[in-house]
C-alpha cells in the first residue's frame, strides 16, 4: 500500500508570514511532506481486489462518492472554490471526478501511455465543462487550475522496486502570503524530524485529554534558533519552491484531443468518440468508458 501523506491528520505547526518569530500552533490536515506519496489504492482497486473492474461497469451504475477532491496547494484548492460556488452538484461532482480518475487516476492504472491518454480526455472534458457551466474570467480561472494539477500530476515517477508513485513536492503557502513565505512545518519534518514527531507527539497528547500542550514553545524557540543557524536550509527551500512553481506553470501541454467539439454533450461525445478511435491504442474502452462516466456524472439529476 502507497501512503498519502496528505490523507494523515497532523497538526500543521505553524502559519504566518516569514518572519519565524510571528509562527503560531495551528491544526489541521497537513499537505505533502518531504516527499509527495499518494495513494493509490482506491474504490477501484478493492471494486478490483473483489473481482470487479470498474472499467466493466455498466453506464448507470452508482458512482462512488464524488464529493471530495484532492487538496494540492491553496492556490488551486481556493480557485476551484471559488469557480464552483454556486454551480449544479453535478458540475463540482464533474470536475472531482475528472481530476480523480484523469487527471490522477489512482495504480489501477498502471500504464503511463493510457495515464495520458486519460490525463489528455480529462483536459478536454474541463474545456467542456469551462464552454457550458462558465462564464468570463471564471473559465479562465477553472482551467488554468486544472492545467496546474494536470502539470503536478506529469510529475509522477514510480520506484521500481516499490511500486511506490511519488510526485514534486508542493510546498505550503496560504493563499495571499508573500513570495518568501517559509512553511516551518515542513522545514522542521525535513531538518530536525525528532523535533516534529516531539511536537507531534504533545499535540496528539492534548489531543485525547492526556497533555497539556506544554513544551512546544521551547521546541519551536530551538528550531528556530537552528535555522538562523543554517541559512543554507532556507536557501534550498527556496530553490525548491520556485522549481515547484515553475513546473506547475511550464505552459499549456499538448493534447491529442484538443478542439473537441464542445457545443454540447452530444456533439462533445461524438468528436471525442470519433478522436477516441482513431487513437494508436488498440483496447480504447478505458478512454470510451471514461468519457461515459463523465457525461453519466454531469447528467441533471433531481
Amino acid at each position: 500500500m502507497k501512503v498519502d501523506s496528505q490523507t494523515l491528520t497532523i497538526p500543521n505547526l505553524y502559519s504566518g508570514s516569514a518572519s519565524l518569530r510571528q509562527a503560531r500552533l495551528v491544526t489541521g490536515t497537513a499537505p505533502a511532506g518531504m516527499e509527495h506519496y499518494r495513494v493509490e489504492i482506491s474504490q477501484a482497486g478493492k471494486d478490483l481486489a473483489a473481482g470487479l473492474n470498474a472499467r466493466q461497469l455498466p453506464v448507470g451504475a452508482v458512482i462512488h462518492d464524488l464529493g471530495a477532491r484532492p487538496y494540492f496547494t491553496e492556490e488551486i484548492d481556493q480557485s476551484l472554490n471559488r469557480v464552483l460556488n454556486g454551480k449544479p452538484k453535478e458540475v463540482q461532482e464533474a470536475v472531482n471526478y475528472l481530476i480523480g480518475n484523469n487527471l490522477m487516476p489512482d495504480g489501477t492504472v498502471s500504464d503511463e501511455g493510457e495515464r495520458a491518454a486519460l490525463l489528455e480526455s480529462g483536459l478536454s472534458q474541463a474545456q467542456f465543462i469551462a464552454d457550458n457551466y462558465m462564464a468570463g474570467d471564471e473559465a479562465g480561472e477553472f482551467l488554468a487550475a486544472v492545467n496546474q494539477i494536470a502539470a503536478y500530476a506529469r510529475t509522477r515517477t514510480v520506484d521500481p522496486e516499490t511500486g511506490r508513485a511519488s510526485y514534486l513536492n508542493l510546498h505550503r503557502k496560504p493563499e495571499g502570503a508573500p513570495d518568501d513565505y517559509i512553511d516551518v512545518d515542513y522545514m522542521m519534518k525535513r531538518y530536525d524530524p525528532e523535533a516534529a514527531a516531539a511536537i507531534a507527539k504533545i499535540y496528539a497528547n492534548l489531543h485525547n485529554g492526556t497533555g497539556d500542550g506544554s513544551g512546544i514553545a521551547g521546541i519551536m524557540a530551538a528550531f528556530t534558533r537552528k535555522m538562523a543557524e543554517n541559512p543554507q536550509w532556507i536557501e534550498e527551500y527556496r530553490a525548491e519552491a520556485a522549481h515547484a512553481r515553475e513546473a506547475l506553470t511550464s505552459g499549456p501541454i499538448d493534447n491529442r484531443f484538443a478542439g473537441a467539439n464542445t457545443a454540447n454533450m452530444a456533439s462533445f461525445l461524438s468528436d471525442m468518440n470519433d478522436r477516441i478511435r482513431n487513437s494508436a491504442f488498440e483496447n480504447t474502452d478505458f478512454l470510451s468508458r471514461n468519457l461515459e462516466y463523465f457525461a453519466m456524472v454531469l447528467r441533471p439529476r433531481s
